[in-house]
């Protein structure tokens, strides 16, 4: 039977699977490719610092697309100024967001030991609830959610704490990571502890961490009770990824994943944009990095990544990919073959 549909706060997503915010890589032309694949029911731009935006010392390209884009579109801050939440919420409100997402979960240094925010916060629940409080004065009608993670260590699980001072302070859903900030993503997820926080709110839990496939997304969803599922790194390297978990929730077949001809053009139209966007040059070694994953478990892989990694225009660029994509090297399966 399918899931009951992801409603958060005023808005019903079409399905209840999400794509995380990943710094450095869901950019609007990212976003774009997943929303050419289908199946997605949210897409979040990268993580935005609310003080940093507000003072104009971040770099614009962490919103870009943002007020012309496709919604529903989340956009993640972080902080720990009440003030400089309820700035950049009210901005977002006037760009015509669907969703505001405040990160409690991010385990880097800089964000947690420069700024004490991040999953710092969870050591904290009633800062947390206060932050919420002010992304909710800022937001208006815009709906207010919050990511976190199990907790600050592993000795200091709070999570359901911490959901409810997000819920009671007018969080519309809260996303939960099943890994303390001091867990490795080698780890694994602790799905039973995503459950409790499940049973400890009213509002949609959205489980997080190692959702990899519909089999990964099921099992996720049946051991948590949550409302819907977030996926991270495995968008990356097959952003059709969402739309075979979309499926496996209807009761559907899974669709016919992409063959090698599709994901050759996919690429193509991918670093096409980014030099439309950022120039020949930048273009080309920014996409390098999105490059590297497109053959990811695939024979080839390793070598493909060492010789896009050094690509430095777009003649470099397309040479290699005629090189490791070429029709003829396709099997019957649609996966390249050495």
């Amino acid at each position: 039977m399918p899931p009951s549909p992801l409603r958060i706060g005023p808005l019903t997503l079409s399905t209840p699977v999400l794509a995380a915010p990943i710094a450095g890589f869901t950019d609007a032309i990212f976003r774009g490719v997943v929303r050419d694949f289908g199946g997605c029911g949210l897409l979040f731009t990268e993580m935005v610092w609310a003080s940093g935006w507000v003072h104009g010392t971040i770099a614009p390209e962490r919103l870009d697309g943002t007020l012309t884009e496709t919604r529903p579109l989340g956009v993640q801050l972080w902080d720990r100024d009440p003030t400089m939440i309820t700035e950049a919420a009210r901005r977002l409100a006037d760009m015509r967001v669907s969703v505001i997402d405040l990160n409690f979960g991010c385990p880097k240094k800089r964000v947690m030991g420069r700024h004490a925010a991040g999953a710092a916060l969870l050591r904290d629940p009633a800062t947390v609830g206060r932050l919420v409080a002010a992304a909710v004065t800022g937001a208006g009608m815009v709906p207010v959610t919050a990511k976190i993670r199990l907790g600050p260590s592993i000795d200091a699980r709070n999570a359901p704490d911490v959901a409810r001072a997000a819920e009671a302070n007018g969080a519309a859903a809260v996303t939960v990571h099943g890994r303390t900030a001091d867990q490795h993503y080698g780890e694994p997820c602790h799905l039973e502890r995503i459950a409790e926080v499940a049973r400890a709110v009213s509002i949609p839990v959205i489980a997080n961490g190692d959702v990899r496939d519909a089999e990964t997304a099921m099992h996720t969803m049946t051991v948590t009770g949550a409302a819907g599922v977030m996926v991270a790194r495995e968008a990356l390297t097959r952003p059709w990824v969402f739309r075979e978990i979309a499926a496996a929730l209807r009761g559907e077949p899974a669709p016919t994943p992409p063959q090698a001809a599709e994901q050759k053009a996919t690429l193509i139209r991918h670093h096409t944009a980014m030099v439309a966007r950022f120039g020949d040059v930048h273009g080309t070694v920014l996409m390098r990095k999105f490059a590297c994953r497109y053959l990811a478990g695939n024979p080839g892989s390793r070598s493909f990544r060492d010789a896009i990694a050094k690509a430095e225009n777009s003649a470099e660029f397309h040479a290699i990919v005629e090189q490791w994509f070429p029709e003829h090297r396709e099997d019957n399966h649609g996966e390249l073959a050495e």
